[in-house]
């Protein structure tokens, strides 16, 4: 009995201490399949029609033979051209340390899964009737043979997953899983499951990442839950190599860990409510991390449809909704902003229509799997993509037949409606606003605070990010072409929007993402009616010698930028107005303050490699800059400028408050306030106790509000004192409060730890 009882209290503290390192089993999962070795037929036949349906979309073989000659014979050039280079360096030594020589380090996961991913491009023009390498047994022999001695000599069980997490527990088993679901018939059964087990190992459970015992040897060791992209993809290499191995538990594993995907954060990673989405902890990524995501989600909508694995969570609605209200704004003249692309703008030859183009072929391929009305609503976003693309027809782009098929069913069927009046979104979640004017001009800015990183950098990536989030102002006119060659040949110290010293930096230098070296500021963001915006960001430059408040109003096709407040030890300190590339879009520039402006035209030469990417080779592109030069180490400037397409002068202006405690601007009917301060202050006939950013628009006995908390600390109810007795007509704040005295109108709005806009109606 004593024994039974201590073996029971071992038992207890070895499931605690299991409990506190997450090394969990997936209960729910063992609680549906009671005994995962037995399927039914009908559920054999599911996971053959996903192998079958998936293998033809990553090759396309049967697509082919439907195409137009002259796609056909350009498919088969590329094909042929893909595979010749797949057998560049190939090693053919019978005692060969490598797959490849130019990829000879086989505990490098890097060169591991390059190595992957040229012996999947070889099964593809294999497989593929039409190509010179079409059903060549020596072809399939070196295939069979390099996949065995990786298997024996690189990635196996127990192998230390040495470097970067990433190429082990998700970039290897992708491209195990596509190359066993395309060579399926042609590699031996038991050769097939020891190398889907092998990745089984390194990525056990798609609700984790760093599970397997090898992780302790990588960039991140600890076991944690996945998130955002990265659930995606564990969930997507869970259901595949479920359904190529016929392991229902499986399938299911990766089927049900897509939906937690769906559910709204409000930190860290993944979707908010604003259709932000974070990857990396404070890192604003619509453009890349969730177009993986995206990509998977399609992937996987398209493969179970039909079976009785179909995609149904209700989650997902939010990921539809996000797409449909977020990217309407995040993706202009075809592209994906770079605001929203984090360290892969310094990626060779990376650009926002080549963004763009994954973002809105996985968005298209998420419409085919969901449901009405979204399908719809989706179709039109892409249809919108393609059409206002300017520099080339995506579709041509495409060489995926399959999604190739579906972008040109969308492109000849789907009818959009274009804007005709002014878009605005604060992206509180992610301190990014969009503003797209009622003509050919849109408006990004990217900003960073308490809550968001400044820029980053990894790999050796971006390492000139330095300020892409310290208030840089994207404009945009309806060239397409805009960002093709900007990041490597852009000055790095003038980026539009920004007030920033010239002193020189190091790459890599000053990131402010991790928590320890976050920004003390958190006024960052702004409020909107959704057709005029006021942004606002309380800026400390990375080294805390540098500090300024700045305001942008955005009406119409006209941003009006504010600065006031800038001071510094750190040197000559200058405000850009704008750095553009010249391609014959003309803009209009006011300034509108006093100061030393600085205008020039200038060719500049750069390459990829200089800020992160692998090219050397040479890029020329010509600029217009124009910046204000505070002078060095400046006390209290200030700056006001507008630009646009609009012609501003400083009577189409009033400025009510330009100091520490408030920017307050008049623009046509709109009067435009930030209250930068926890203390009390009146503007005009607005007085508040704390901070806040206001929009007012008063027409005859009509006021109508709009309220926001740019901090998102305030655990208090907000107070805004308006003069005039007011009674509510209408309010988006179900918590708000209403008091009269003495010919002034008190609110009290529910701004508590958020920074969305609430609107107020009041009628005199």
């Amino acid at each position: 009995m004593k024994k039974k009882i201590i073996l029971m209290l071992l038992l207890s503290l070895s499931i605690v201490e299991a409990s506190e390192k997450k090394v969990v089993k997936e209960s729910s999962i063992k609680d549906i399949v009671k005994n995962s070795s037995v399927i039914s037929q009908s559920e054999k036949e599911d996971f053959k029609n996903m192998r079958l349906k998936w293998a033809e979309f990553l090759t396309g073989k049967e697509s082919l033979e439907l195409q137009s000659p002259k796609i056909k014979i350009d498919t088969i050039n590329t094909l042929n051209n893909m595979g010749k280079k797949s057998l560049e360096n190939y090693n053919y030594s019978k005692d060969r340390t490598s797959i490849y020589s130019d990829l000879g380090n086989m505990k490098n996961g890097i060169q591991i899964q390059t190595t992957y991913e040229r012996l999947k491009n070889l099964s593809k023009v294999y497989v593929i009737p039409g190509t010179s390498f079409y059903k060549d047994e020596r072809i399939k022999k070196e295939i069979l043979d390099s996949l065995e001695w990786l298997h024996e000599n690189a990635y196996y069980e127990g192998a230390p997953e040495y470097g970067n997490w990433w190429q082990w527990e998700l970039g290897i088993p992708k491209n195990i899983n596509e190359i066993v679901a395309i060579m399926y018939d042609e590699i031996p059964i038991e050769n097939r499951m020891k190398y889907l087990k092998t990745s089984q190992y390194f990525q056990p459970y798609a609700k984790y990442s760093g599970y397997s015992p090898s992780a302790k040897y990588s960039s991140s060791p600890e076991l944690r839950v996945s998130t955002g992209g990265n659930r995606m993809d564990t969930s997507i290499i869970s259901f595949a190599r479920g359904f190529l191995m016929e392991d229902r538990e499986q399938v299911l594993d990766g089927v049900q860990a897509v939906g937690d995907v769906g559910e709204y954060v409000e930190s860290g990673d993944g979707f908010y409510r604003d259709s932000s989405f974070i990857q990396h902890g404070n890192i604003p990524y619509n453009g890349t991390y969730a177009s993986v995501l995206f990509n998977g989600l399609g992937t996987m909508l398209y493969l179970t449809s039909g079976t009785q694995y179909e995609m149904t969570d209700k989650r997902l609605n939010n990921i539809y909704d996000s797409i449909i209200d977020g990217y309407s704004y995040l993706i202009i003249n075809g592209g994906i902003t770079d605001a929203v692309s984090g360290r892969s703008i310094s990626r060779d030859g990376g650009d926002e229509l080549e963004r763009g183009r994954g973002v809105v072929t996985s968005v298209a391929m998420i419409s085919e799997g969901a449901p009405e009305p979204y399908r719809g609503q989706l179709r039109k976003l892409v249809k919108k993509a393609l059409e206002e693309n300017t520099a080339y027809d995506t579709t041509e782009k495409i060489y995926n037949l399959k999604l190739k098929e579906i972008m040109k069913n969308i492109k000849n069927t789907e009818q959009y409606e274009k804007n005709s009046e002014p878009k605005s979104k604060v992206f509180w979640g992610m301190d990014r606003v969009v503003h797209q004017g009622p003509e050919n001009i849109k408006f990004v800015i990217s900003m960073h605070s308490s809550r968001i990183g400044n820029y980053e950098t990894m790999n050796g990536e971006n390492k000139k990010g330095w300020y892409t989030g310290d208030g840089v102002t994207y404009i945009y006119g309806k060239n397409s072409n805009k960002s093709k060659e900007f990041w490597p040949t852009v000055d790095m110290y003038h980026l539009p929007g920004t007030t920033e010293s010239v002193n020189e930096r190091k790459d890599g230098s000053g990131e402010r993402r991790h928590k320890a070296k976050m920004s003390p500021k958190s006024f960052v963001g702004g409020v909107t009616t959704g057709k005029v915006t006021l942004a606002a960001m309380d800026f400390l430059s990375w080294n805390n010698q540098t500090s300024a408040k700045k305001s942008w109003f955005l009406i119409d096709n006209t941003m009006i930028a504010m600065g006031s407040n800038i001071s510094s030890s750190d040197g000559e300190i200058h405000t850009t107005v704008d750095n553009r590339v010249v391609d014959g879009e003309i803009l209009k520039y006011n300034v509108l303050s006093k100061g030393e402006l600085v205008s020039k035209r200038e060719k500049r030469v750069g390459n990829w490699k200089s800020i992160g990417g692998k090219s050397e080779t040479p890029v020329e592109v010509e600029y217009i800059t124009t910046y204000i030069n505070h002078g060095k180490n400046p006390k209290n400037a200030s700056y006001l400028y507008s630009v646009g397409l609009d012609s501003i002068s400083q009577n189409d202006i009033e400025i009510l408050s330009q100091n520490e405690k408030a920017h307050g601007i008049r623009v046509k009917d709109y009067v435009g306030i930030n209250f930068w301060k926890d203390d009390q202050y009146k503007v005009e006939k607005y007085k508040t106790f704390s901070t806040l950013s206001l929009l007012a628009l008063e027409k005859g006995d009509t006021l109508e509000l709009w309220v926001s908390d740019p901090t998102q600390l305030s655990n208090v109810m907000s107070i805004l004192e308006v003069d005039g007795s007011y009674r509510l007509a209408e309010t988006t704040d179900k918590n708000l409060k209403i008091e009269s005295e003495k010919n002034k109108t008190i609110l009290k709005i529910d701004n508590i730890r958020d920074g969305e806009t609430k609107y107020i109606k009041l009628i005199k």
